[in-house]
């Protein structure tokens, strides 16, 4: 009886994500005929999820607010070029990679700003705060420390919670390639806390 519920669970969640992808495509179809208000619906359903994925990237709030800003605009001007048949929101996150990328470049020619360690995911267990914010400080300098495609596929597979093959699609490069640079990464983390300990 379990796995008969397990499997309608399965089902329902599938056809919600049916549902809610169909419905984007109308708001594409209206906001790509015209109509602002679907875009607007459209920035309120995905608003948060590209701040939240550029802060993660670029560290600062500022920075986040001005690269989201920048993808809703990016998003509205070629809206039309969006292929209807494949999901919204991967490309949606691949066009916040990419300002994320052109906002970090810009940034390391004016100033070189680091992240912040607010970017960083943090507990839910208030006694171990000072112990969690030293880790996201410890983790927020490892982080900075790597080449950006590997820091942008560990924070995209390992804080966005996306699957390997997610992330390929997004930044373009074969799973394994992904995998070879999230490897990577962790690598250099695991060595890097190695030495600090």
């Amino acid at each position: 009886m379990e796995q008969a519920g397990a499997w309608w669970m399965v089902w329902r969640d599938a056809e919600a994500a049916t549902r809610a992808e169909a419905e984007i495509v109308l708001l594409i179809e209206r906001a790509v005929a015209g109509d602002h208000s679907a875009f607007e619906q459209i920035l309120a359903r995905y608003e948060r999820r590209v701040l939240t994925l550029a802060w993660r990237l670029l560290g600062k709030l500022e920075d986040a607010q001005d690269a989201s800003q920048e993808v809703f605009l990016r998003a509205f001007r070629f809206l039309h070029r969006f292929d209807r048949r494949r999901p919204f929101e991967p490309w949606l996150v691949r066009m916040t990679v990419n300002v994320c990328r052109d906002v970090g470049r810009k940034r390391m020619r004016d100033a070189g700003v680091a992240l912040n360690p607010e970017t960083l995911r943090s507990t839910s267990d208030p006694h171990s705060e000072f112990t969690s914010e030293q880790n996201r400080q410890m983790l927020h300098g490892l982080l900075r420390g790597l080449p950006e495609k590997e820091r942008t596929a560990l924070v995209l597979r390992d804080l966005e919670g996306l699957s390997t093959a997610e992330v390929a699609g997004i930044l373009g490069p074969s799973e394994v390639t992904v995998r070879s640079q999230i490897s990577k990464a962790r690598l250099k983390i695991r060595k890097a806390v190695e030495r600090m300990k």
